[in-house]
């Protein structure tokens, strides 16, 4: 059979919505229930393939004027989608709505006041708020919860009815409702609409109330709960043990996010009780390998993120549970990846040597990845626990006799960075390197080619052939393709040089003549060029330089370093522990957090307002306390590098708060009552999305206010800027002409003297990020 898409011409399209038009109007099917669900039905169908079923509107309208539940519900779907494109026609609907609003049914009652909700029209505010309370009082909790959320989404439609009419208090007093998951709604509800004021007050008795009713809530409701929960701040220890003796149930869990969840209060609230904190680790430790062990691979993997955070604040916790770490054969790559660094960190004089035999067996894996990061570790509990040094050397000299190349790369690479650190054990490593060196495993690995031509430059006079050795990979050099091995091989060659110069003088000026002569590489031709010169100045010289002192220290190489994860235990249970990055570092969340629909369209008509403005000039550069140097002082090396690279510009005079506080209130106040102080016009070089320009200037404190959809093809864009220590704030209008690729801007502020440097800020950042010239 034929399986290609097909696709629906316009004509086609249009005939298609002319015939469910006529069907929906025909008497017959109006009459039978089935026919009229199943025209409905084919209506939502074309509407979800993208097809604009708008022209049937007024028909859809008449068909909600019936008892059938799920044609209802289908026709408020339809309602829904394109209710924000026919805000007058969807007024005739309201009617209908409203009495369903009164039905008997609780559950006809819900659905229709979870639809007049989900209009958003502002238009019809006044028609919904009534609904809204009289569901707020409803018997049934189902209803009741409908309209905690339409709460809500009355509050993103018009936040000042939501305010006249003291939704919010309401709301409040419905935290102590008979039903769980009015409590639950209530609770998000509350902290979305309170959010510009820190969210819901957690006084004592609700802070009670939520924790003793936390086990009637489902799964994600208690997360919910929790995560609010962990803003309150108690009293006294006792007060705080009650707390924890309450959530000490929610570790039993089945749910990882619920556990994580207690657990995360349980850090919370001990952070500040040294004593208490150990007993609480120890008690967090069972839930977490339970979940573990238990849990599909990828919130296994999430789990194992969050252990690793735990461990890094106290390395022994699950040192008595290692083996539970241990990889199992049907794990994915990631799963086991994680596991190796949590074994590198649990590992203990305890339990050292059976997890090197464990890693050890990983060496043989099918999975070569995954053989590679088992060496690494193993050289890095050697690094942590130098005691076991001497037992490690002989697994990787063991290795390298298995004459796998992966293998014998990974155990040159660790063995290179045991001698950086331990240098003493050069005498048992750099003899049995001599079969390796003179082998062709290593033709496919830079990075183990690059440490056995270390080890050789370094060590080369405990090695009677290492010269010989050298010789070959510089007979080799012009068929070497990485820049790092010549670099490496140039350097190890010049050093070896210091201490056997008789053997080695040919060999280096071989190399120096290939690498100042042919070599394409800028980098190891300037270090050719370098070494060359220092050998001329006297070989005394030369070696201070390039040798340096014996004795320098040896660097942390195979250290695994905890210190950053330390700082994410204040963010744990959010997807910085998984990303291992503040989350100030990829996410930037201020009120209000729904910026999408009509509310950004009433504050465009609120603050939209163009007027003229003498167009932007850069400040002039601030002229130079002392004359220029001559060119021939200023060059030391008496070069010509083309002419003088302009001046930086100049600082502004200030520095903006990472998040503006600017209400919409306050914005239109400073707007009307101020003139435009700057106005700049920029041809862009690639036109962005409105998400990344949000995205760009918010990282640089600019935020958005709001944004409107293209008219004649001009995005009109609102953003606010607050001054770090200070109360001026600074507002801007832009234009994003989608036609013709341009940018514009008016700049107005509470301060108009700063308005220059605001705006040169707003077209730095815009320039940083190429989408303007400067």
């Amino acid at each position: 059979p034929d399986k290609r898409q097909r696709t629906m011409s316009a004509p086609q399209k249009k005939s298609e919505v002319n015939e469910l038009r006529t069907l929906l109007r025909t008497p017959e099917i109006q009459r039978d229930v089935t026919k009229y669900r199943e025209v409905a039905q084919k209506v939502i169908m074309y509407m979800t393939l993208g097809i604009d079923v708008s022209p049937l509107f007024s028909e859809m309208i008449m068909a909600s004027a019936t008892d059938d539940l799920v044609q209802k519900k289908l026709v408020y779907l339809y309602l829904c989608n394109y209710a924000e494109s026919h805000s007058e026609l969807t007024l005739l609907a309201v009617n209908t709505l409203q009495k369903n609003c009164r039905d008997p049914n609780p559950v006809v009652r819900g659905l229709a006041l979870r639809s007049m909700c989900s209009l958003r029209v502002p238009n019809l505010v006044e028609y919904i708020l009534a609904p809204v309370q009289d569901g707020l009082r409803d018997k049934s909790p189902y209803v009741r919860k409908t309209a905690v959320l339409g709460c809500l989404k009355l509050f993103y439609t018009s936040e000042a009815i939501v305010q006249e009419c003291a939704l919010a208090d309401t709301l409040y007093g419905l935290l102590t409702d008979k039903d769980a998951l009015v409590v639950a709604n209530c609770v998000a509800a509350l902290e979305e609409i309170l959010a510009t004021e820190g969210g819901i007050v957690l006084t004592k008795d609700i802070t009670y109330t939520l924790f003793n009713r936390l086990r009637e809530l489902p799964d994600w409701s208690q997360c919910v709960v929790m995560g609010v929960l962990a803003r309150y701040v108690p009293s006294t220890d006792d007060e705080t043990f009650d707390i924890l003796n309450i959530l000490e149930d929610r570790l039993k869990h089945a749910n990882s996010a619920v556990v994580l969840s207690a657990t995360k209060l349980f850090l919370y609230f001990t952070r500040n009780m040294p004593d208490v904190c150990d007993d609480v680790l120890e008690r967090l430790k069972t839930p977490l390998i339970t979940l573990m062990t238990a849990s599909a691979p990828e919130i296994c993997v999430t789990l194992l993120q969050h252990i690793e955070l735990l461990v890094a604040r106290k390395p022994t916790l699950f040192a008595s549970e290692f083996k539970a770490f241990f990889c199992r054969y049907n794990e994915p790559t990631y799963v086991k990846a994680k596991k190796l660094q949590i074994l590198t960190l649990i590992a203990a004089p305890g339990n050292t040597e059976t997890i090197l035999e464990e890693l050890g067996a990983y060496v043989t894996d099918i999975d070569v990845d995954m053989a590679r990061k088992s060496i690494r570790a193993m050289g890095r509990i050697a690094a942590r626990q130098p005691a076991i040094m001497d037992h490690v050397i002989s697994m990787m000299l063991a290795f390298q006799e298995l004459d796998i190349s992966y293998v014998t790369a990974e155990t040159l690479c660790v063995l290179r960075d045991v001698l950086r650190r331990f240098p003493d054990r050069a005498a048992r490593i750099v003899p049995s390197l001599e079969p390796v060196a003179s082998s062709s495993v290593l033709e496919e690995e830079t990075e183990a080619r690059a440490a056995l031509i270390w080890i050789l430059g370094e060590f080369g006079e405990q090695l009677d052939d290492a010269p010989y050795l050298l010789e070959a990979f510089v007979d080799a050099v012009a068929g070497e393709t990485a820049a790092a091995v010549r670099v490496q091989l140039l350097t190890s060659t010049v050093r070896l040089f210091f201490a056997r110069p008789l053997e080695m003088q040919r060999t280096v000026g071989k190399l120096l003549r290939h690498c100042i002569g042919e070599e394409s590489n800028n980098d190891v031709k300037d270090r050719a060029l370098l070494y060359y010169r220092l050998l001329q100045t006297g070989i005394d010289n030369a070696r201070a330089v390039i040798v340096g002192p014996a004795g320098g220290g040896a660097a942390e190489f195979l250290e695994h370093s905890t210190a950053s994860k330390e700082n994410l235990i204040d963010e744990f249970n959010t997807l910085s522990v998984v990303y291992g990055v503040p989350s100030s570092e990829f996410i930037i969340q201020a009120p209000p957090y729904n910026t999408v629909g009509t509310g950004r369209k009433v504050l465009i008509d609120q603050f939209s307002k163009q007027s003229a403005a003498p167009v932007f000039t850069a400040p002039a550069p601030a002229p130079a306390a002392h004359a220029a140097p001559s060119r021939a002082a200023a060059s030391l090396l008496d070069l010509d590098m083309g002419p003088t690279a302009p001046a930086p510009p100049r600082a502004p005079a200030f520095e903006l708060e990472a998040l503006s506080d600017l209400k919409p209130a306050d914005f239109e106040r400073i707007w009307v009552g101020g003139g435009v102080g700057a106005t700049i016009k920029e041809p862009l070089l690639r036109l962005p999305s409105v998400p990344e320009i949000e995205g760009l200037l918010t990282r640089r404190g600019v935020c958005m206010m709001a944004s409107g959809d293209p008219v004649n093809g001009v995005i009109r864009i609102f953003f606010h800027a607050k001054e770090k220590g200070g109360a001026a704030y600074h507002l801007v209008e832009a234009n994003l002409d989608v036609t013709h690729s341009l940018l514009s801007a008016n700049f107005k502020s509470s301060q108009p003297a700063h308005v220059p440097d605001f705006a040169a800020i707003f077209r730095h950042t815009l320039h940083a990020a190429g989408l303007i010239e400067m």
